[in-house]
C-alpha cells in the first residue's frame, strides 16, 4: 500500500501533557502507528492560551508530528483523536515539498544556502 507524507499538529489537554508528557507522546504515537503510520519526525510547542475554551480548557501544549501513512487512514486516525480524552484539537495536512526537503536533508538546504550566499559574494 502506498504512502504519503503529512504533517499532523495534535493540541492536547495541558494538565496531562505536564503530569505526563512521556503517556500522552506514547498515546498520540499509538493512534499513528495503529493505523500504519511511521513517525519521521516529533516535537513539543510550548503551552498557549487559546482563542477560546475547548472542553472547559483555556490553555493548551502543542504537539508537531510529521509522519508517513496510507491515505486512507487519515480518517480514522482523525476519528481516533476526536475520540480521544487526551487529544483536544487535531490538523493533519500534506506539507510542501520545499518543508520535507528541509526535514529529511536539512544540511542539503544550508549548503545550497551557502553556495547561494558565496556566489552573490563572488559576484
Amino acid at each position: 500500500m502506498s504512502t504519503r507524507t503529512y504533517e499532523g499538529l495534535f493540541l492536547v489537554d495541558p494538565a496531562q501533557a505536564a503530569s505526563g508528557w512521556d503517556k500522552v507522546m506514547a498515546h498520540v504515537r499509538e493512534l499513528l502507528t495503529k493505523e500504519g503510520a511511521t513517525i519521521l519526525k516529533e516535537s513539543k510547542w510550548a503551552e498557549r492560551p487559546l482563542a477560546y475554551p475547548i472542553n472547559d480548557q483555556k490553555r493548551g501544549t502543542y504537539i508537531l508530528i510529521y509522519f508517513e501513512a496510507p491515505p486512507l487512514s487519515i480518517s480514522k486516525i482523525k476519528t481516533a483523536c476526536r475520540l480521544s480524552e487526551t487529544i483536544l484539537r487535531e490538523m493533519i495536512l500534506v506539507p510542501p515539498k520545499k518543508t520535507m526537503d528541509k526535514l529529511l536533508n536539512p544540511k542539503t538546504e544550508s549548503k545550497q544556502q551557502l553556495d547561494k550566499t558565496v556566489q552573490e559574494k563572488q559576484t
